[in-house]
């Protein structure tokens, strides 16, 4: 009889598990599922495709058809390529190989977390993409139907208005050419390459969160994050007039990286960096390497993209030379700051960190030779963090975007900084192309106004990231924490094969998605 009231209590205890197991699977399961239904209707009425310009492909019998109608004509122009779209397609094979691979590749180095690593990645990144596009657009029409009210007395066209200052006639050529909230927002492939930025920056947060949120939080974190990245872009690019023409530097790697700090100041649990799952191992360090080597290909087409069109070469070029340099940099601070010898991850992170330090940087006219210093200075900064700095932040800051997207965003603004002191402000060395500078600096010409532009981007970025991060911890811990047993380890949100083994505490087969 005691034997069937054991057998019995076990039972139900098990159905208890079950139950809460389940009902954590709704909540989160209903959440995501309202999210992309708001989503979809949010895309049904506020925008429509306008991806195919004047001409549309036909299919191939239909083509020769119209073929034939066309030689009886006139003969006329050939279509210009961006009528298809076609010059934007190559920039988004290259940022989906820079986010959906490289990026997410990245996050798979922890032991015991790569199903997780992977699979909220590609979740989170899709969400934040869907929602990061909607909001930039949104968002510049309403600044737009402003601008139009603010500038109707001076009207156009767009030639310079003596009486308005420099940064005053841009935005006053800029009313007289953008959308207003009356239009709806047309969307084409630009459009998402741009919402990618988004998705970079929640990816580079969510490097400081990795194996310390649960599913349902992530979810809110990037909901939040991404509308914090649009309205710190469009107070630091669009109102004030910064310069961020890689779209990157201050706007997505320094901002990011104070976001997820902030947030994983709030959420990160007791010691988790003593958790032993909380470490890379040979098969999973393999991955990761992956994962740099993709970002690292890809790193001239994400930098340039943001670029106009006369400088895409020139920002690819500089970015590609401050690669380059840092590769090789790499290798020579790390066994110099490590005398036992680097780790990998040292490396890779070493690289990428010199495509980070080159963003902004690049559009600036600087000489490859010096955009090779900028290189190897966000490689020196990243193997100087990795060394001394990282090991004492390792419960706030899991991958390492300290040292990675931080200190190196950091090197890069104080290299703007000086770039348009002396080479802008005061004049002091000569920038090649100087004449070109009105096209990518809305301040220029204003004695001062650049350097002290660019230095109050670099305080919106790190304080909006920061502040907007610990309220969405505040938030995101409302719907509880993972806890120690269930950090850095796949079993708990998914199913794993038989040889999966975990740290065994108490309540670590509880499962939450």
């Amino acid at each position: 009889g005691g034997k069937g009231v054991l057998g019995r209590a076990e039972e139900a205890g098990l159905r208890g598990r079950k139950g809460a197991m389940a009902l954590r699977i709704n909540v989160f399961i209903i959440v995501l599922t309202i999210t992309q239904i708001l989503m979809i209707l949010g895309y049904s009425q506020l925008t429509f495709h306008d991806g195919y310009g004047e001409q549309q492909k036909l299919d191939e019998a239909r083509q020769k058809l119209k073929d034939r109608e066309d030689a009886l004509r006139e003969p006329t122009p050939a279509p210009l390529e961006s009528e298809y779209g076609q010059p934007d397609l190559p920039f988004m094979f290259d940022m989906n190989m820079y986010t959906y691979l490289g990026m997410c590749l990245t996050m798979t180095y922890l032991r015991k977390y790569a199903y997780t690593s992977l699979g909220m990645s590609f979740l989170m990144g899709c969400l934040a993409q869907e929602w990061c596009c909607l909001l930039l657009q949104w968002i510049p029409l309403g600044y737009c139907s402003f601008l139009k009210s603010n500038f109707v007395q001076v009207g156009c066209p767009y030639g310079s208005n003596p009486d308005l200052t420099q940064f005053e006639n841009f935005q006053r050529a800029r009313a007289c050419t953008c959308d207003s909230l009356e239009d709806k927002i047309a969307l084409n492939i630009a459009d998402f390459i741009q919402g990618q930025f988004g998705v970079v920056a929640v990816l580079v947060s969510y490097g400081a969160l990795l194996g310390k949120v649960n599913p349902l939080q992530m979810l809110i974190i990037v909901i939040c994050n991404v509308a914090a990245y649009c309205g710190n872009k469009f107070l630091s690019v669009d109102y004030r007039g910064g310069v961020d023409n890689t779209g990157s530097l201050y706007t997505m790697h320094i901002f990011g990286a104070a976001f997820g700090l902030g947030c994983s100041v709030v959420v990160s649990g007791k010691r988790p960096s003593e958790n032993p799952d909380n470490e890379a191992r040979y098969q999973s360090n393999n991955y990761a390497i992956l994962g740099s080597l993709f970002m690292f290909v890809c790193y001239p087409s994400f930098n340039s993209y943001w670029a106009p069109a006369s400088l895409r070469v020139y920002v690819a070029t500089n970015t590609f030379a401050a690669l380059m340099c840092g590769g090789m940099f790499a290798f020579i601070w790390s066994n110099l700051i490590y005398p036992e010898g680097p780790t990998v991850m040292h490396l890779q992170d070493g690289v990428l960190a010199a495509g980070v330090a080159a963003s902004t940087p690049a559009c600036m006219f600087i000489p490859p030779i010096f955009m090779m210093l900028v290189g190897a200075g966000g490689t020196l900064i990243s193997a100087l963090s990795f060394r001394y700095l990282q090991p004492k932040i390792n419960d706030q800051d899991t991958q390492g975007i300290t040292s990675l997207h931080l200190l190196p965003g950091l090197w890069g603004a104080l290299v703007m900084e000086a770039v348009t002191i002396l080479g802008i402000d005061t004049q002091t060395v000569t920038l090649n192309n100087r004449e070109m500078l009105g096209e990518i600096m809305p301040h220029f010409g204003e004695q001062w106004s650049s350097a002290a532009t660019q230095a109050l981007i670099l305080a919106f970025a790190l304080f909006v990231g920061a502040i907007a991060g610990a309220l969405t911890g505040l938030l995101a811990n409302l719907t509880g924490k993972v806890a120690l047993a269930g950090s850095y380890s796949d079993h708990v949100f998914w199913i794993v094969p038989d040889d999966f083994t975990h740290i065994g505490e108490e309540g670590a087969d509880t499962k939450v998605m």
